[in-house]
């Protein structure tokens, strides 16, 4: 245990001794030295020092600090400043270059999820991305951080242009990922995920409600069947077996089975199953089975309808909606026909399944007519 010394103490002590050479100490050096005394020997000692006269006052003083000595604090981390410069910031992005930065951001407080700006070495709340987010690259070194809306759950099962999806996103308060660089594109989203379905390279057209939105195009049609496959024109325009009715029609020459592509975007106004495999007029018959073709019609945005002949199996559905390349059934010889072959033409809407035809032209070739071999470019 430490033991104290009282000043009266102390000077007796100093009193009694003397210098090198035997001289006694003077008072005031004495009371100096009871300071440095306690400086090393407890408050008590400290407090002797500081009642000396004259330098012994000084030395007491030192003996005061002594009896206080401790620890200095540790440096408190500085706010932070502009680390990146002017901008604007996620307050995630604020708060880890903080964390590297060392220093503080009073601004987060209550704003960790909105957009943040320096200026100035000043940080301040940019926007309140309320119930929304802040959106920003870890990694990017340029820095273009924002609010942004939540993605939109999918609202789209068939096609539309980007530029309807964004209106009713708009309304709807959220966001799709694809937008606004795919506003001019068919959109939709299979599985729940936002998908360019079709690039439109001269724009898309909105269609009426209940009907796919389609590419626009120096013409609407595209040929019956997969995208780059190519087949044959055995029938054009105008001729003996095309006149009356089907005098706009074509027909190609397909292998049955073969996949039947919707030529243009529109709504299922009809399908007739009325020849099924083992039936009379399944397999090619004579004109007692003209009217016992299977069909599919299909009713576009413009009142004119699409009518899809001579099929194995139709597989749409009546009322259902239909973009441009989707299958409707597959190709066969049902009907009145001598071999194999899918008949297409576009009709007025008339009440019935057979009605006047109208001209049309094909995408990929404009002239086509007996002869001509095409090569589809209906891709979706």
């Amino acid at each position: 245990m430490r033991r104290a010394f009282s000043a009266a103490s102390v000077l007796v002590l100093l009193a009694a001794c003397s210098g090198e050479g035997g001289e006694p100490i003077d008072p005031g050096t004495a009371a100096g030295a009871a300071g440095q005394i306690g400086s090393t020997g407890g408050s008590d000692a400290g407090l002797a020092g500081s009642a000396g006269w004259g330098a012994a006052g000084e030395g007491g003083a030192g003996g005061m600090a002594g009896a206080g000595g401790s620890e200095p604090d540790a440096e408190a981390p500085k706010p932070c400043g502009c680390f990146l410069g002017d901008g604007a910031y996620c307050g995630g992005r604020a708060k880890a270059l903080a964390a590297d930065q060392g220093c503080t951001l009073d601004v987060l407080s209550g704003h960790a999820n909105d957009l943040l700006a320096c200026e100035n070495d000043q940080w301040k709340v940019l926007e309140d991305c309320k119930s929304n987010q802040c959106d920003y690259d870890p990694k990017a070194t340029k820095l273009d951080d924002a609010c942004v809306l939540p993605v939109c759950d999918c609202f789209v099962q068939v096609a539309w242009c980007g530029a309807g999806v964004a209106k009713e996103a708009n309304k709807m308060n959220c966001r799709v990922p694809l937008l606004p660089a795919h506003e001019n594109d068919i959109l939709y989203c299979p599985g729940g995920k936002w998908t360019v379905k079709q690039s439109c390279n001269l724009g898309c057209v909105q269609a009426p409600t209940g009907t796919p939105d389609y590419c626009k195009s120096t013409s609407s049609y595209k040929a019956p069947w997969k995208c780059g496959v190519s087949h044959t024109c055995t029938n054009g325009n105008h001729t003996s077996s095309h006149s009356g009715k089907d005098e706009y029609a074509y027909d190609f020459g397909v292998p049955v089975g073969t996949a039947v592509h919707a030529m243009r975007a529109g709504k299922v106004l009809r399908v007739r199953y009325v020849s099924k495999p083992g039936s009379a007029c399944y397999n090619g018959g004579g004109s007692s089975c003209a009217n016992l073709a299977n069909t599919v019609e299909i009713l576009h945005s413009d009142g004119t309808v699409g009518l899809y002949m001579h099929l194995s199996k139709p597989t749409a559905t009546t009322g259902s909606p239909v973009a441009q390349g989707d299958v409707i059934g597959y190709s066969g010889n049902s009907g009145y026909s001598t071999g194999p072959h899918v008949h297409v033409q576009v009709q007025s809407n008339c009440g019935i399944w057979w009605c006047q035809s109208k001209p049309f032209k094909f995408v990929e070739d404009p002239t086509v007519s007996k002869g001509t071999v095409v090569k589809s470019a209906n891709c979706n």
